[in-house]
Order: structure tokens, then sequence, then C-alpha cells
């Protein structure tokens, strides 16, 4: 019946853009300037410490560096307005940077890894000193507080890029607490355990790196929300006055935004106006009970156009009947309403004269008996006004 699309300026650009910006800058900076801190002392205190463990530790604190840095700039590209060629915004911006961030920490992974198994197996290994354990607790107890400081910011703007630069942090956080014990285990006198902890470190980082992948391929090919939050949107659609049902209702994420597209289904005799206002109260009622919703596409259908029959287009149908009924209409021709419905398409004919047809019901049977050939046509209605 007819495609009801919202602004996707409007529904993109968000009047909170500037102040989102600002929280996320803020937090990520704070961010890298502990992870610089911390990466470059734990591979200095590694390095002079002898632990394997820590400086695999300190590549970790400054690959968080690197993300933070690219946390910084997805967030600026992210917080563009729309323009020609992103009509829907630039948060994919975000999905990408996590995507490279997946990725990365990946590499460092399997580099971490391959360099801790080769110790492992050639035997090479020594004991680290004190400094090693201080430096480890130092970096459990500053990534732990990050952690929570950015995942809180992170929610409350509803960042999925700033939670997993969280989550990050606190994969820091759980390496650290491998390098203690394994330290703690190589100064006891097991000396293999400091490389076991720096193993363990790179399967941490590796197992959140695949996580970030995961998350952003599943956006990137417009995977759908889960399906209790669909039955949730579909019931906020059906719940509206006028709104029969909802035929399809499909879902994508585009960063930290939700995209809607529906069918929603309303009676056959509702006119465009009627047809476009319940749609706009459709896309007004999902934004209000579901924040994150911000395009929505309505399309909305007749109750009764799902039929077997075939149907000529309204044009085709409005010629057809004006040349069946050409002797007994007035000129200038009137002008006609088609319904189509499950037993064919009614007609609501509309007359304009100074004094009204002597003969309404007659007219309208003698119409209906000029198109009887017309095998789609249910029914004739003939209205007068002057």
């Amino acid at each position: 019946m007819q495609n009801t699309p919202s602004d996707p300026q409007q529904a993109v650009a968000n009047p909170g853009d500037t102040g989102r910006q600002q929280a996320s800058r803020r937090i990520t900076l704070i961010g890298a300037a502990v992870d610089g801190s911390l990466g470059i002392g734990k591979l200095t205190v590694g390095y002079l410490a002898n632990s394997q463990a820590l400086i695999a530790d300190g590549i970790h604190s400054l690959s968080d560096l690197a993300t933070d840095i690219g946390v910084l700039i997805a967030a600026h590209m992210a917080a563009a307005a729309p323009d020609r060629g992103h009509p829907y915004g630039h948060a994919r911006f975000e999905t990408l940077a996590t995507l490279g961030l997946g990725a990365v920490l990946l590499l460092v992974a399997g580099g971490l890894a391959q360099d801790s198994l080769t110790r492992l197996v050639s035997e090479h290994s020594s004991v680290p000193g004190i400094a090693a354990l201080v430096m480890a607790a130092v970096s459990i107890l500053a990534k732990e507080w990050i952690y929570r400081r950015t995942a809180r910011v992170a929610q409350s703007i509803g960042s999925n890029l700033l939670l997993a630069n969280a989550w990050h942090s606190r994969s820091d956080a759980l390496s650290s607490v491998a390098v203690l014990v394994g330290v703690g285990g190589a100064m006891a006198g097991w000396p293999w355990m400091d490389l076991i902890a720096a193993l363990v470190v790179a399967g941490m980082i590796a197992w959140i790196g695949w996580g970030l992948l995961a998350q952003a391929a599943r956006e990137l090919v417009d995977s759908g929300l889960p399906a209790e939050e669909v039955a949730a949107m579909r019931l906020v659609a059906c719940s509206i006055p006028g709104v029969l049902d909802v035929q399809q209702l499909k879902s994508r994420r585009m960063g930290n935004e939700i995209l809607l597209d529906l069918d929603i289904l309303v009676q056959p005799d509702r006119t465009v106006s009627e047809g476009h206002q319940l749609a706009w109260q459709v896309q007004q009622d999902l934004r209000k009970h579901f924040p994150g919703v911000r395009a929505v596409q309505v399309h909305v259908d007749s109750a009764f156009e799902a039929t077997s029959r075939s149907y000529p287009a309204p044009h085709v149908a409005e010629a057809t009947l004006l040349t069946c009924w050409q002797d007994l209409l007035p000129n200038p021709s009137p002008r006609l309403a088609l319904h189509y419905g499950s037993n064919g398409i009614r007609v609501d004919l509309y007359l304009r004269s100074k004094e009204p047809p002597p003969d309404m019901l007659g007219l309208q049977r003698r119409l209906v008996e000029a198109a009887r050939h017309e095998a789609w046509l249910d029914s004739v209605r003939v209205w007068w006004s002057p």
C-alpha cells in the first residue's frame, strides 16, 4: 500500500552524540595513559627481572594502547553527521574498528604463544626477580580500575566498541593475574611456570580477539536481533489501534544503533493519510520503548491484499471502467476511488453537479451492468456533491 521510512538523517543524528563522543574520548584517553605507562613499565621490569610472562603482558598492554588510539579515531568518525555517501550515518566505522581490534589481538596472541612455546621446548627459562611480582600486582589493580570505569561509560552511552575496549582492559588484568601466579611459581623453584603463564596470557588475548571478530562479523553481515527482542517489538507495533498485525519485522545493527523494516496490516478502506499516520505512530512507539532504535521503515499493507486472484493495476482498472461508463457519466469525468478486497474491487464514484442524479440507485445498477464482463468488479457506490 505504501512505504513510510523515517528520515535517515533525523533517525541517526542524535542530539546526545556530542556528549557521547566527549565521554568516550575522555575515558579512552585516561585508559591510553594507563596502558602506555603499564606497557613501558612491564617491558622494562620484565627485561630486567628476567620474566618472559611479564614481557608478554607488557606487549599486551601496548596493544591496549594501540587499540585505545583506534577507538578514538573510530569514535570520531562514527559521530560524523549523515551525508550523501552515508545517509544512515557512520556508526559502522565502530564495527570496522572492532573487527580490526579483534584481528590485532589474534596476531599478538599468536606471536606470544610461538615465542613462549619455543622457549619452553628449548628449556630456556630463568627465575624472575621480585620486581616482576610487584609490577604484576600493580597492573592487576590499575587495569581492573580502568575496566570498571570504561565499562560504566560504555553502558551509559551504548557503545559496543567502547565496551569491547573495556573487556580488552580486563583481559590485561586477568593476564596479569596469570603473570603473578607464573612469576610466583618460578620464584618458588619452578622456572617453567613463567613460560606457562605467558602461554595462558596468549590464550586469554586470543579468546578476547576471537569474540570481538565474531561480534563485528555478525553485525557486518546484518544479523538480526535476538528473537525475544524482535517479539517484544512486534507486540509494541500490534498494540497500536488500527494496526491489525505485523506481517514481518526485519532488524539489523549499525554500531550502537538498531535499524528496522516492518510490514503492518490495516483495514483495506483506510485512506493513504490514515496509513501514513499509523506508520508514524509505529515509528514513534518503537523508538520510545527501545532507545537503541534509530531508523524505522514501515510498509503499510491492506488486510485483503493477499489473494490468489489477479487484479488490474489501479490506472488500468480506472481507464477500463471509464470506457465502459462513458455513455452513462456526465462530463467532466468523475473521480474514482478503488478498494481492493478479497471479493474483487469495490468502486466509489464521486459526482460533482448542481443537482443530484435523479435515480442514484438506478445509476448504480446501470454502472454495474455496463461493466458486468469485468470479473474483478465487486460493487459500485455513487456519491454526489455540488
